[in-house]
């Protein structure tokens, strides 16, 4: 139970710096938290792959790739201020979705998994679907990311003159 707790900190931990920092690779650090906080309640749920794939995917794959476009894009550089109003109504909204979300999980009784749902989670049946159900998912997230990096080094040319063909044109001549 005390893990549980710990887990659910960091996790909780990582979302406000997420939310809460002002430059966004410190958000992107922040989300990395919280996502390595979502892979341990994996493993403490028994579930090892799930866990592992968390770590490899999300946090290795994804806020690497996040940082990446941050690090190749000019748009990182000046972040936009936010008023007073608007950060009390996101605190508010978060505060609210977090006490909902602690009183169902409060009221509701967790008993012993039943077999089915252990065999559900077994790496056998978690691979089976990745090949059979869910491949085109799959696919479709390493597209998306594909793109996220193409926009990113687009975004970074532009403000480099070295990278235009006209210019490399003149600089031949």
């Amino acid at each position: 139970m005390i893990a549980a707790g710990l887990v659910m900190v960091l996790t909780i931990a990582g979302a406000i710096i997420g939310v809460g920092a002002r430059r966004i690779v410190h958000a992107i650090f922040g989300l990395g938290i919280s996502l390595a906080g979502v892979a341990l309640a994996f493993g403490l749920l028994r579930s090892p792959f799930v866990a592992a794939m968390e770590v490899l995917i999300y946090i290795g794959g994804i806020t690497v790739a996040m940082v990446f476009a941050v690090m190749l894009s000019s748009g990182g550089r000046n972040e936009p201020g936010e008023g007073l109003l608007r950060r009390t109504l996101a605190a508010g909204a978060a505060l609210l979705f977090l006490v909902s979300v602690g009183l169902v999980i409060s009221g509701t009784e967790f008993g012993p998994m039943p077999e089915a749902v252990d065999e559900a989670w077994s790496v056998q049946q978690i691979g089976r679907d990745l090949l059979n159900r869910f491949n085109v998912v799959f696919e479709l997230l390493s597209v998306v990311l594909l793109l996220a990096i193409v926009g990113a080094i687009t975004i970074a040319g532009r403000g480099d003159e070295s990278l235009d063909p006209a210019a490399a044109d003149e600089g031949w001549a």
